[in-house]
C-alpha cells in the first residue's frame, strides 16, 4: 500500500483535531461508543438495507506552504484568509468489525455538503458492497466538506480531501486501493488532489489509484468565465457564489493569476497523474449540461488518454420521458421550455442517484470495487441514451 509521510516531514501538513460529537438526532442512529485513545465518537447507523455502518465525523484542518504556489507570477495571488477559518467536517463510513482493503473517497460539488448529499450515498454503497459477487465487503467510504465549503475551494478542497484520505488510511492500515470520485466542482477538487497528494507519500506517488470524474470541472478559467457571464446576465446566485469563491481560492481573476488557475485545472495535469500512478479513469458528462459544459469532459478524457491512462468516456444523451433532466444548457440559454420535448440530460444533482449521470457513475464504481471494470482498454467511448440498448456499450467484454 501507499504509505503517507508523517505530517511534519512534508511541505503539506494535514493535522487532525478533535472529533466532533455527533448527536443521535443528526444521524438518526442507535447507540454510540467512545474510544479510550482519542476524543472520537462513532455511532452505529442503519443503512438503507440490513447492513450497519460505523460513521465517524471529523473536523479537518490543513496548513500548507503550498497554499500559495511559488511559481505564480503575481505575488498578490494569495488565497484569502477569511474563508479558511472554519475547519471542515468529514464522514468516514465502514462496516463494524471489518478491516477494509479498499477506500472510496467522494469529493462533492458547489452548494453541497456531505451530510445532506453524500451520507445517504455512502450508506447505500456500503450496503451494496457487501453483496458484490467477486469482492464482497471490505470497503470504507470517506468524504469531507471543505474550508469555504459553499464557495469554490478547488485547491483548499483538494487539500482537505487529502487530509480525509490520510485519516481513513491511518485508521485502516489494511487499505491498499483507493478510488476517488469527484462530481462537478468536485471534479476540479479530486483531479487536483491526485497531483497534490504526491507530496504526502514516501515514494512521490499519488494516494489514489482510480478516478471517476463525473460532470467535472477540468478547466477552471473556463468555468470562471462562464459563471461570470451567467452572474452578469441573470444574477444567478450559484454563478455569483462560484465567481467569488474561485477568486477567494486563487487570489484573483484568470488574467491576474493564470498559474493559480492552471494548478487547479486537472486537464493540464494528466501526464502528472499518469506518472503518479493512476491506473484508470472514467469520465462521465451529459451532452446538455448547463453548469459544466460537455466539452470539459471531452477534453479531460482526451488528456487522460493522451497521457496513457486507460480511460472510459460516457456521454449521457437522452433521458426517459418525464425524468428531471437536471440543469440544462438549453435552460441556461433561456430555452428551458424545450427541455420537456428534447429529453436531453443536463447537469445532475449529485444528491440524485437516479439521474443517468449519477447512475452510470455509481455503476462504474461498483464495477471497480468488484474487479469487473476493464482497465486494459486504452480508450473506450460510450453513448448512454434511453432509446439505445445498453448492450451496445459493453467495454467489459472487450479483450486487450
Amino acid at each position: 500500500m501507499k504509505k503517507p509521510l508523517q505530517p511534519t516531514s512534508v511541505p503539506v501538513v494535514f493535522s487532525r483535531i478533535a472529533l466532533l460529537v455527533l448527536s443521535s438526532a443528526l444521524l438518526s442512529c442507535g447507540g454510540s461508543s467512545s474510544s479510550s485513545t482519542s476524543s472520537s465518537n462513532s455511532s452505529s447507523v442503519n443503512s438503507p438495507t440490513a447492513s450497519t455502518a460505523d460513521t465517524n465525523v471529523e473536523a479537518f484542518t490543513t496548513r500548507s506552504s503550498m497554499e500559495t504556489a511559488p511559481e505564480d507570477i503575481n505575488p498578490d495571488c494569495v488565497p484569502d484568509e477569511a474563508s479558511g477559518l472554519i475547519p471542515p467536517r468529514g464522514y468516514l463510513v465502514s462496516k463494524p468489525g471489518e478491516e477494509p482493503t479498499r477506500l472510496v473517497v467522494f469529493a462533492h460539488g458547489i452548494g453541497h455538503s456531505v451530510r445532506a448529499s453524500w451520507l445517504p450515498h455512502m450508506r447505500r454503497e456500503l450496503a451494496l458492497a457487501q453483496e458484490l459477487e467477486n469482492n464482497p465487503g471490505s470497503v470504507a467510504f470517506v468524504s469531507t466538506d471543505y474550508r469555504d465549503n459553499f464557495g469554490f475551494p478547488a485547491l483548499r478542497g483538494a487539500h482537505d480531501t487529502i487530509a480525509a484520505t490520510q485519516y481513513a488510511m491511518e485508521k485502516f492500515p489494511t487499505i491498499d486501493t483507493v478510488y476517488l470520485f469527484g462530481v462537478s466542482m468536485g471534479g476540479a477538487v479530486s483531479g487536483t488532489a491526485i497531483v497534490e497528494s504526491t507530496a504526502v507519500t514516501e515514494d512521490g506517488s499519488s494516494l489514489y489509484d482510480y478516478w471517476l470524474d463525473v460532470e467535472g470541472v477540468s478547466l477552471l478559467h473556463e468555468t470562471y468565465t462562464e459563471a461570470q457571464a451567467a452572474a452578469n446576465a441573470t444574477g444567478n446566485a450559484t454563478a455569483m457564489a462560484a465567481v467569488a469563491g474561485i477568486e477567494r481560492d486563487t487570489g484573483g481573476t484568470p488574467a491576474e493569476c493564470p498559474l493559480a488557475y492552471q494548478r487547479r485545472s486537472p486537464v493540464f495535469h494528466a501526464a502528472e497523474m499518469q506518472l503518479a500512478g493512476i491506473r484508470a479513469a472514467t469520465v462521465i458528462h451529459a451532452v446538455n449540461d448547463g453548469l459544466v459544459p460537455h466539452n470539459q469532459g471531452r477534453q479531460m478524457a482526451s488528456a487522460l488518454t493522451t497521457a496513457g491512462i486507460p480511460t472510459q468516456f460516457f456521454t449521457i444523451v437522452g433521458i426517459p420521458e418525464g425524468q428531471d433532466p437536471g440543469s440544462t444548457g438549453t435552460g441556461t440559454l433561456g430555452a428551458g421550455e424545450a427541455d420537456s420535448t428534447l429529453n436531453l440530460a443536463g447537469h445532475a444533482s449529485e444528491a440524485d442517484a437516479e439521474h443517468p449521470v449519477m447512475r452510470i457513475a455509481f455503476e462504474n464504481l461498483r464495477k471497480m470495487l468488484d474487479g469487473t471494470y476493464n482497465e486494459t482498454v486504452p480508450y473506450h467511448e460510450c453513448i448512454i441514451d434511453a432509446n439505445i440498448p445498453q448492450d451496445t456499450c459493453q467495454v467489459d467484454q472487450l479483450q486487450p
